[in-house]
């Protein structure tokens, strides 16, 4: 299942974060589709494929203790059109 995240974390974490993701590996079962910089603040936006809440998991209980997660479902427009119309028949 697709899901966007938006990563933040305090500034006085900055470094710790830089730190720990440059040693950072997505843990089997998560496909990272792309990741993005907020150029104003301290938040990193990544889209990512991830094979079941084990995976899921995996990927965010390391940065519990540093970083603040707003994880959302998402899906391609098209494909929610595609659905929303043939759950209205």
């Amino acid at each position: 299942m697709l899901f966007m995240d938006i990563v933040s974390w305090e500034p006085k974490d900055n470094n710790e974060v830089a730190e720990r993701f440059s040693n950072w590996e997505s843990p089997e079962g998560i496909k990272v589709i792309g990741e993005w910089e907020d150029l104003s603040t301290c938040r990193h936006i990544v889209v990512y494929d991830a094979e079941n809440a084990e995976a899921y998991a995996a990927a965010m209980f390391p940065w519990r203790d540093i970083c603040y997660f707003d994880s959302f479902p998402i899906m391609e427009s098209s494909k929610v059109m595609k659905f929303m119309s043939e759950q209205m028949k």
